[in-house]
């Protein structure tokens, strides 16, 4: 069956080795470009023709700079290239089944330059394609007759509200050759031949050169959805403003119409000089491509936006957005993309992205034709991420909750994770970490955090640091954001078994503690004086960092560091050199005394956030904590003020997970459920994701605010891994409230499963761990060795 295939090695490395070593990562075909396209941007299509005398399976592979759709005989077969960067250019391989007789490929192009989403990597525009055996002769690009051309018709916008993700498209489809894909019609020419293709750069280093890379993830999930409810059908003139929902203008009789075209049942005849305006809602937050088939209509206009949620004012710059569910007196603010139609029998008209949100706008406007709008069609877009494990209790708050950090999850992850998939749709450090520990929870495909992992060592500045967020064209320095990319390191090496990979990245944290130990001056303290110094988005912290953060000293930065460093002497000491983790421990040992002496508040018993002892935050508290290096006397009452004290800094949804961690050091399961009130009013408001930050907040979709999905295993449950690779296993569940808490949690060698509950002052207890894991269940001051499976009964306030 034709479709994609992966694979893990470079499919011509044999084919080489005969030849002189600096051939050996030469492909036995070239880049090829459209003589016709200038500069960036453009829409380019290549085709190729050819016969097949018998049936035959010939395995290819595909990238393009900056992105492709490709067909074979007139259907789509693949998208791509998976985002990467020049030196880790993704290829994507394909298996054709075919028979005997004539075929074409062919491919659709898009490289939109300086407007291209700041994610997508760009080397120079192209197109390649190079078929393993016998079979380049007459398929590969730069070999075989390729031939190319400019598909007329699109222009390229960037939309303000989300200009990271690149321009928009407005196509005009007279101008437009919707039949490219069977390689027929005028203005092909041959293609300009460039480089070869490469994977090894040997000791000439070449510019601009992309280093191709297999495919390291699965195809994107394209699931058809049948769904979503017409909410509002009213006449449309203004397109220029935003203009307010009203009951009032809305038209009962049509809308009936539109749900059936919405769910495929009947098409929609669109009177000439008419215009129509229809907000959709598809109940459930999405990224989907869409494509319209339409006939007739000459001149009519299509522009089909989406949104998160409508806004209470006409201006989407103060986030104002109210109930999610409700849209009477509101007002649609999104970007998306729009056709002019040609006219004429079925056409189809589709997107060169998805686009994402719960909502979306549709506005039709015809001139002297009537339109038929006959269908459209929904395709679902995300990484292949569904749940493998199972949580149950009876809190339905709990319960209820689930769902929504698991979407979150889900519509984060693509071909990197993202931070939101509306608005930035990058990988931050920060967003990352966290999203990686829920995928942890949720699968054991460890491609995604993998991948993640290794293009952030790939992105180390020239100061030994990671960048904040990549890939991306654009370098971002969040200093503290480098940090948390140690702490991915750490966590994949105890997640997962993959210790070789784990192994790999020890020179890169390595050299990021060493570029991070230059900002210790000869204080003896962190100071930080460059990028952006971002710990949580608080109001009172202006861009989110801490007060002294940018000018002077900030404690918060320091215990950030404190932390940090202990998790690579972890590293150290069990994959390791045990140099390295000396030098760390020292390291580690000198900065804590140093910021003790100076943060430490002997009179509100807690670490001030600066040198006045004015501000103090449950951030620095909790990581303090966590780190291990407040000396026993100050604990005690560094815990009482973390929990008690009103007048700190409260963590907003990102930094809650460190809060949370603190409160798991304590034994405070409560003061946890306590605080998640914020994420279980999210379904009172109408959402259906988690949130960026406290509202108003910008972004519906931000998955670092579903972290407690990590701790409904890993804390309620208290399901841990004790050692590299999850050999062992720790389990110190903190119940609470709850009467009982169970579940499943997959493993590297099958699944662990747990069941507590309180029965008549008694814990019942029943634990069972894959074959040769061995566990430690913690019970209060007990602590139970065991192997396989476990279960028996404890006093209930041995839990306290």
């Amino acid at each position: 069956m034709t479709g994609r295939m992966t694979i893990t090695d470079d499919p011509f490395i044999h084919h080489n080795q005969a030849k002189p070593w600096r051939e050996w990562g030469n492909w036995p075909c070239s880049w090829i470009s459209c003589p016709a396209a200038s500069s960036p941007p453009f829409v380019t299509a290549y085709h190729l023709h050819f016969t097949l005398q018998a049936a035959a399976d010939i395995r290819i592979h595909v990238t393009a700079d900056e992105r492709y759709d490709l067909f074979l005989d007139g259907q789509r077969i693949g998208r791509g290239s998976e985002r990467g960067d020049p030196n880790n250019w993704f290829f994507e391989s394909y298996i054709l089944n075919l028979d005997a007789g004539q075929h074409t490929l062919a491919a659709r192009v898009w490289s939109l330059g300086d407007l291209r989403p700041f994610a997508e990597m760009s080397v120079s525009p192209g197109f390649l394609l190079c078929a393993e055996g016998d079979w380049g002769d007459i398929l590969n690009t730069g070999v075989a007759p390729w031939q190319s051309k400019i598909l007329d018709g699109f222009q390229f916008a960037i939309p303000p509200a989300a200009f990271w993700r690149g321009a928009r498209m407005a196509l005009d489809g007279h101008a437009y050759d919707g039949d490219y894909q069977q390689g027929t019609g005028t203005g092909w020419e041959p293609c300009q031949v460039n480089k070869p293709g490469i994977s090894r750069v040997y000791d000439l280093i070449w510019h601009d050169v992309h280093r191709l890379q297999p495919a390291t993830l699965p195809p994107m999930l394209e699931r058809t959805l049948n769904l979503g409810t017409v909410r509002h059908v009213q006449k449309y003139q203004d397109v220029s403003q935003p203009v307010m929902i009203r009951a009032a203008d809305h038209l009962p009789d049509e809308a009936a119409q539109w749900q059936g075209w919405l769910l495929g049942n009947n098409a929609v005849v669109i009177p000439p000089h008419t215009s129509r305006r229809v907000i959709i809602d598809m109940g459930q937050y999405y990224c989907l491509y869409p494509e319209l088939l339409v006939s007739n209509g000459d001149d009519a206009t299509i522009r089909l936006h989406s949104a998160e949620s409508t806004f209470l004012t006409p201006s989407d710059e103060n986030y104002e957005k109210g109930h999610r569910d409700v849209i009477e007196g509101t007002y649609f603010i999104g970007y998306g993309d729009s056709f002019v139609i040609e006219g004429g029998p079925l056409r189809s008209y589709d997107t060169l992205w998805w686009q994402a949100g719960r909502y979306w706008e549709l506005i039709v406007e015809t001139q002297s034709h009537p339109l038929e709008l006959h269908a459209i069609t929904l395709t679902e877009t995300r990484y292949p991420l569904e749940m493998g494990s199972r949580f149950h209790c009876d809190d339905t708050r709990l319960e209820n909750l689930l769902p929504i950090m698991l979407r979150s999850l889900q519509l984060t992850c693509h071909e990197t994770y993202y931070d939101a998939p509306y608005y930035e749709e990058m990988a931050y450090a920060a967003d990352a970490r966290l999203e990686m520990l829920c995928t942890y929870i949720v699968s054991q495909d460890k491609r995604l955090p993998r991948k993640t992992i290794h293009l952030f060592d790939s992105s180390r500045l020239e100061n030994g640091l990671t960048q904040a967020r990549y890939p991306s064209w654009e370098k971002q320095l969040i200093a503290p954001f480098a940090l948390w990319w140690v702490a991915m390191v750490h966590d994949y090496a105890y997640w997962t078994d993959d210790r070789d990979f784990v192994l790999q990245m020890l020179s890169g944290v390595r050299m990021g503690l060493e570029g991070y130990h230059r900002y210790v001056d000869d204080t003896g303290l962190v100071r930080i004086q460059e990028g952006w110094n971002f710990m949580d988005w608080l109001t009172a912290w202006p861009d989110g960092v801490p007060p002294q953060a940018v000018d002077g000293y900030n404690a918060l930065l320091n215990w950030h560091y404190i932390y940090i460093l202990t998790l690579a002497v972890d590293l150290e000491d069990q994959l390791g050199e045990p140099e390295f983790a000396q030098l760390w421990r020292r390291r580690t040992n000198s900065l804590a005394e140093r910021v003790i002496a100076t943060f430490w508040d002997e009179k509100r018993g807690l670490m001030a956030e600066d040198l006045d002892h004015q501000y103090f935050s449950e951030h620095t508290q909790a990581l303090a904590l966590l780190s291990g290096h407040v000396p026993e006397p100050y604990q005690t009452r560094m815990a009482d003020g973390l929990l008690h004290d009103p007048e700190l800094f409260r963590t907003t949804y990102y930094f809650s997970h460190y809060l949370f961690e603190a409160y798991r050091q304590l034994n405070q399961i409560d003061t946890m459920f306590s605080r998640l009130g914020d994420w279980f009013s999210l379904p009172e408001r109408g959402l259906k994701t988690t949130i960026e930050r406290p509202e108003p907040s910008r972004s519906d979709c931000h998955a670092w605010a579903a972290h407690p999905l990590f701790h409904y295993f890993a804390t309620i449950l208290g399901i841990r891994p004790s050692s590299p690779g999850f050999k062992t296993v720790d389990i110190h569940p903190q119940l609470g409230h709850l009467n009982y808490a169970e579940g499943m949690l997959v493993h590297p060698q099958g699944r662990i499963t747990v069941d507590f509950r309180k029965e008549g002052g008694l814990l019942r207890t029943q634990i069972s761990l894959p074959e040769d894991v061995t566990g430690t269940l913690h019970i209060g001051q007990q602590t139970i060795h065991f192997t396989n499976s476990f279960s028996d009964t404890f006093d209930v306030s041995s839990l306290v």
